[in-house]
């Protein structure tokens, strides 16, 4: 039979709610407890990852493209476009580590990571090589962070 956590996690988590308000730490469900505390640390630093990987493709995108003649597109309106997309990814990059200070020293980490898969999705929006790009993120998270800064 399966238990509560794996039937009906919602009601699961009011259940363990309730049983630490009332004091009864013996019936909680201590290890379903535990993997859920690690995997909302997980997300947080998965919502950086991905903050971060979004900023860097759009830079990578606008550095790529800016440096192109195109006839095509309204520059104005194509130059907007970019950079209210960099500054959403950056707010939200900035928001994540706000509210959890505990990922700033993850940084380097989290911006390795970030730029492999930035570079690669790039690499397929531009119908390009991921040789095209450097191998190493070229920006410091304190350059990729700077406002109005663009590669």
């Amino acid at each position: 039979m399966k238990s509560l956590y794996e039937n009906d996690y919602y009601s699961w988590t009011y259940q363990q709610l309730e049983l630490i308000k009332q004091g009864k730490f013996d019936d909680l469900d201590i290890e379903n407890l535990l993997e859920e505390i690690e995997d909302m640390g997980k997300s947080r630093y998965r919502a950086l990852e991905s903050s971060l990987g979004q900023l860097i493709l759009h830079l990578l995108k606008w550095q790529m493209q800016s440096s192109k003649k195109d006839d095509l597109h309204d520059k104005e309106r194509w130059y907007r476009s970019w950079v209210v997309s960099i500054n959403k990814q950056r707010r939200k990059a900035k928001k994540e580590l706000a509210e959890n200070p505990g990922l700033k020293p993850k940084v380097n980490e989290i911006m390795v990571k970030a730029y492999w898969w930035a570079r690669e999705e790039a690499a397929d929006d531009l119908n390009c090589k991921m040789s095209d790009f450097p191998t190493q993120c070229p920006w410091s998270y304190n350059k990729i962070m700077t406002k109005d800064w663009l590669p």
